[in-house]
């Protein structure tokens, strides 16, 4: 803030602390300015400069405007050119030393304003990227009297949101303070020449200071106190900053933390604390030891050598906590008996050592509310990443998210238990007043959540119940989409379904009954199997009933066809109820009583017979290994090559990132296989999984010669995925595009070309008859 401008290009939101109990409304009081009486007494600059603004205000009247606005006044910088059209004024008068002594005789700087006959009030303005400041002018209007409140409301006004970006930059960049000597900030020299210690040069009105300072171009600065107040307090009032003494405040910076909970950046409170005491132990090298010197305190002179000579804040840590430091360093120099007969120079060093000590105490009291203001930091980094990611997820995957609050808050590295539990309630309560929920209760007694963006709950219930039919997981989901859709429809909630088109509602909306419809027909399809498989007990009944119609041709009679007819319609029957498709429990019976993959060893590891001839019993031990390898394949197959991707590539995998699927989904693959569910050892289970897919996809291996570092030297690629002349074309069109952004590296371009070539060409080759 102290350059000419301030960068606007890394502006961001600060996550504000809890607000300060002093928050007191913007002063009310008027203040005029008047008429002056005693004009003669004016240099003729401030005479012109006082008519000048007279006319500005008339000028702006006969426009018709009566709004005050900031645009409408009169600035400084506007004075050397406008006081150019007065004949009376030479050269000198126009000068800019005449115009600022001009300017305090009319804003009566001697005297605090007693007397004033104009008005300056600074606001702020866009300078391209930049943020810099004009100084507006007021005079007396046609009354003896006119009140500044108006201009100096409308000038604050229309700095504010400039104000807000400046103040969110600041909190975000951090100052820029000098790691070895902090305190170089606070040390100026004075009139003498001499290093002196300025403690208010670190406050955010020093800061601003600097920046309005620019509004005057070439003139001496004169102090806007009254912007400064307005600016001190509006930041407060946005929790931007924090007061230290009345006319010290800090900027209440974005902290900036790693994922152990350590600072990355030292926080703002803790760089001031740093740059005080680090100033205060200069000048007081400089300054106070020289006194102690002419008077001889031996005992101040060894303490502070001793304290001087110390190393200090070796890491970052110690940085953090300069307490000790501070109260070990005050112990010293609050203790020293300032000569009684107070001369100037002793004066001047006990008032400034004051202050210091004064500032460095306060702050030293504020920085416990840091660590506060840390747990905060975290948890709105928790909150704000859980809260943005349900709408992303209902977005691209139209599921319900399922959230572990516990988890949330654990990875953040909050470890105190009270602050856990605060946090989690908090979480909760912050995700749930924004989102729909639905609340699991496990069997092990923990409580899961899963949570929807219900702006998108049509969509939601759309892709739950076409996946559904075939994933156990999203079934389920789809119970607790129609129990949250339900308890937003009556009455109906405002955000529901609000962030799609209504014809597309409509749509999935009677695709979900038409698949409800289908779902329904195939489980009454599905009982009646359960009960006759009709097509045995058709065949049944037509066979014995050609049997008997036989008989009676042979024996000339109608007596086998009388009683043969209900024999047959019985015998069909009775095959269509022994024939009838097995239900979940008799089928997970019938895997119970053959025992666990009989025909694989040790879980995924193939076993062998020593003989060189099978025998019947291992025809058939190989028969029932692969059928079990078919089962787990099937359960596996949708999850490993879905039916559904982005690109064509999701559906090619190599070694690693077969295993890498296999172990995301393991869940749904043992749901959907009855025998790997039994399993607890989930390794095994992945093991035997990925033997089962093994054996039933296309693998290609690339020759030696070919292969490229970094990329797969072999190719999975699901046989039916393989038999699509389709699939073929879109993969061998994406090794293309991917070969020709390549071209330059003969490497690739062999690589790809023998992609092609076998996916094309070659194909027939990797399609063998199943073995499972």
């Amino acid at each position: 803030m102290s350059e000419d401008s301030i960068d606007l290009s890394d502006t961001v939101l600060v996550n504000p602390s809890p607000k300060e109990e002093n928050t007191s409304e913007r002063p009310s009081a008027q203040s005029y300015i008047f008429l002056s009486d005693s004009v003669g007494s004016l240099t003729p600059t401030a005479r012109c400069i006082l008519d000048e603004l007279k006319d500005w205000h008339k000028r702006v009247e006969k426009h018709g405007s009566k709004e005050k606005h900031a645009s409408y006044l009169m600035t400084v910088d506007k004075l050397p050119e406008a006081l150019g059209k007065y004949t009376n004024l030479g050269a000198q008068g126009r000068s800019e030393n005449s115009i600022h002594h001009a300017l305090r005789q009319i804003l009566d700087i001697d005297h605090r304003g007693q007397n004033r006959a104009a008005y300056a009030y600074p606001y702020l303005i866009r300078n391209g990227s930049k943020i810099s400041s004009k100084i507006a002018l007021i005079a007396p209007q046609n009354e003896n009297k006119t009140d500044t409140q108006p201009y100096r409301q409308a000038c604050f006004r229309f700095s504010q949101d400039l104000i807000k970006v400046l103040l969110d930059n600041r909190a975000k960049k951090g100052r820029n303070w000098d790691e070895d000597n902090p305190g170089s900030l606070l040390l100026q020299k004075n009139k003498d020449g001499n290093t002196w210690l300025y403690p208010k040069l670190g406050s955010l009105e020093a800061e601003i200071s600097s920046l309005v300072r620019k509004g005057f171009g070439n003139l001496p600065y004169i102090p806007m106190p009254d912007f400064l107040q307005d600016f001190t307090l509006f930041a407060r009032e946005q929790n931007l900053a924090l007061s230290i003494l009345t006319d010290y405040h800090i900027v209440i910076d974005e902290l900036n933390i790693l994922p152990d909970g350590s600072f990355k950046r030292l926080p703002e409170v803790v760089n001031q604390i740093l740059a005080h005491l680090n100033g205060l132990e200069h000048f007081t090298k400089e300054q106070l030891t020289k006194l102690a010197k002419d008077a001889k305190y031996e005992s101040f002179l060894a303490q502070f050598s001793e304290y001087s000579s110390t190393p200090k804040f070796s890491s970052l840590e110690a940085k953090m906590n300069p307490e000790e430091e501070v109260k070990k360093f005050l112990s010293i120099i609050e203790n020293f008996p300032f000569p009684v007969e107070k001369n100037n120079r002793a004066l001047s060093i006990k008032e400034t050592i004051d202050l210091s000590v004064k500032i460095l105490k306060r702050l030293s009291e504020e920085k416990g509310s840091v660590l506060t203001r840390k747990d905060d930091s975290i948890y709105g980094t928790v909150k704000n990443a859980v809260i943005s990611k349900i709408p992303e997820h209902t977005k691209n995957h139209n599921t319900l998210l399922r959230i572990n609050f516990e988890e949330e808050v654990a990875n953040a590295g909050i470890t105190d238990p009270e602050k856990v539990s605060e946090y989690i309630k908090r979480l909760k309560d912050d995700v749930f007043s924004e989102h729909s929920y639905y609340e699991e209760k496990t069997p092990d007694g923990r409580t899961v959540y899963y949570v929807v963006d219900h702006g998108y709950m049509a969509a939601v219930i759309h892709k739950l119940a076409f996946e559904g039919r075939t994933n156990p997981e999203y079934k389920k989901q789809l119970g607790y989409a129609k129990i949250i859709n339900h308890k937003l429809s009556n009455p109906k909630h405002p955000g529901l379904n609000s962030k799609l088109k209504p014809e597309l509602i409509a749509k999935l909306n009677a695709d979900v009954k038409n698949m409800e419809v289908e779902e329904l027909e195939k489980e009454r399809s599905n009982e009646i199997r359960s009960r006759f498989n009709v097509i045995p007990g058709i065949l049944t009944f037509v066979v014995s009933t050609m049997i008997f119609i036989t008989g009676a041709y042979y024996l000339r009679s109608a007596m086998p066809i009388f009683f043969g007819v209900p024999f047959s319609v019985v015998l069909g029957f009775l095959a269509a109820i022994y024939f009838r498709e097995k239900t979940t429990d008799e089928i997970r019976e019938d895997i119970k009583n053959s025992g666990k993959f009989s025909g694989v060893g040790d879980w995924g590891k193939p076993s062998y017979s020593s003989g060189s001839t099978p025998s019947y019993e291992e025809e058939q031990e190989s028969s029932k290994k692969d059928e079990k390898l078919s089962h787990i394949y099937k359960a596996a197959d949708n999850f490993v090559f879905p039916k559904r991707f982005n690109k064509i590539t999701d559906k090619v995998l190599d070694p690693k990132s077969l295993r890498s699927r296999i172990y995301e989904n393991l869940d749904n693959i043992k749901r959907n296989n009855m025998t790997l569910a039994k399993e607890k050892d989930e390794d095994k289970v992945a093991s035997t999984v990925e033997y089962a897919v093994l054996q039933s996809v296309s693998t290609i291996l690339i020759p030696d010669d070919v292969a490229v570092r970094d990329l797969p030297n072999t190719i999975l690629i699901n046989r039916n995925d393989m038999k699509s002349a389709l699939f073929r074309s879109q993969l061998a069109d994406f090794y293309r595009e991917e070969m020709n952004k390549k071209k330059f590296d003969k490497k690739l371009v062999k690589y790809y070309t023998y992609l092609i070539n076998t996916v094309e060409m070659e194909y027939y080759k990797y399609l063998p008859k199943k073995r499972v």
